[in-house]
């Protein structure tokens, strides 16, 4: 009976060839998915979009951001820390999408002072 290795067939894998296999597998099955989870994601970013919003979403949002402003105003009035310098104040008016919301408050301010000043 002649000694023959199995390994040395040419159609079965090593170990080494069959974790290398399933690794490549793994990747393709990640960045598949990761592919499905940006075009997901693309799209929900371009529904939040400030044109797709209705008039309500954009009003509840106003009020949410604004709240938000308002904490994060409080916390830097209040830090004991010495960073109360005007960018601190900048950033937290300018943080994610809130400079719409604060361009949309200049705007209803200065409404309510024109017509303020009709009235006089």
């Amino acid at each position: 009976m002649p000694k023959t290795d199995i390994l040395e067939n040419a159609e079965t894998y090593t170990l080494s060839d069959f974790q290398n296999l399933k690794l490549a597998e793994s990747y393709k099955k990640l960045y598949s998915k990761s592919i499905l989870e940006n075009k997901r994601r693309e799209q929900e970013k371009y529904n939040k979009r400030v044109y797709n919003l209705s008039m309500k979403n954009l009003f509840e949002n106003f009020f949410t951001v604004w709240t938000y402003i308002v904490n994060d105003m409080t916390e830097l009035m209040y830090d004991d820390t010495n960073n109360k310098d005007i960018n601190n104040y900048i950033i937290v008016l300018t943080k994610d999408d809130r400079i719409l919301y604060v361009g949309m408050m200049f705007i209803l301010l200065s409404l309510i002072c024109y017509f303020i000043f009709l009235t006089k």
